[in-house]
């Protein structure tokens, strides 16, 4: 049976935290008031208490949320292992498959750095330690199934060897991030797409060996200008 068979308010509980996540990104939680979890829920004061006894429950109900949206990423989009067929020639739908493979994780990545800010990170290791050991584990397990895709290419001969595949992780992870931020943007000039496209390029060609990397871009192009507007249409 399901949580929102159990408790008639669930559904209704996640679309009001949905309403606070903006906030929480950008201001992190320890400082949050529950004057302003319900001015960004849109309700009054009262009506949230009907749905949240305390501050604690809406934090603990928001981690649950990022927990499952990670867990959701590595059932439902991460890629699997690499085995390619052929490794000489690689026909055009090979290179097609195993580019969009990569496109995948470039996605999931933005994905994980756009929900999980610097300071909302921060903030729930400094006031919420165990809470924040959950999300931390949430977050190794995703970056396990990411590793993995990443140690297949270079054992079939699709990406170069690196002593360590977490470094390509660790430099999308620290990348995005920074070119997540507006003020960036502004001081080099570019936008959001140019800047995320940018990147996807310079990394297809340093972790792909050249016979292996499909030009054609226009699934990832879509997808960011998907992301752009939502991400216009959450601030």
């Amino acid at each position: 049976m399901s949580e929102a068979d159990c408790d008639p308010l669930s559904s209704k509980r996640e679309k009001l935290l949905v309403r606070l996540i903006p906030y929480i990104q950008k201001q992190g939680i320890s400082q949050m008031k529950m004057e302003d979890a319900a001015k960004c829920m849109d309700i009054s004061k009262a009506t949230m208490y009907k749905y949240f006894d305390s501050k604690d429950e809406i934090v603990g109900r928001l981690l649950e949320q990022y927990v499952r949206f990670l867990s959701n990423l590595i059932l439902l989009e991460a890629p699997q292992k690499l085995s390619p067929e052929r490794i000489s020639q690689p026909s055009e739908e090979e290179l097609k498959v195993y580019n969009e493979s990569f496109a995948k994780v470039f996605r999931l990545m933005i994905k994980q750095t756009f929900f999980l800010t610097d300071i909302l990170l921060q903030d729930l290791n400094g006031s919420y330690p165990q809470l924040s050991v959950k999300l931390a584990q949430a977050l190794d397990q995703f970056q396990k199934k990411l590793v993995a895709y990443f140690d297949s290419g270079i054992e079939f001969g699709i990406f170069y060897p690196i002593f360590n595949t977490q470094i390509y992780l660790i430099q999308m992870d620290l990348m995005i991030r920074k070119l997540l931020d507006p003020k960036w943007q502004m001081m080099q000039n570019m936008t959001l797409k140019q800047a995320l496209m940018g990147f996807y390029k310079a990394m297809k060609h340093q972790i792909f060996y050249e016979k292996w990397i499909y030009e054609n871009d226009s699934d990832i192009e879509a997808y960011l200008d998907k992301l752009i507007m939502e991400k216009l249409s959450y601030e």
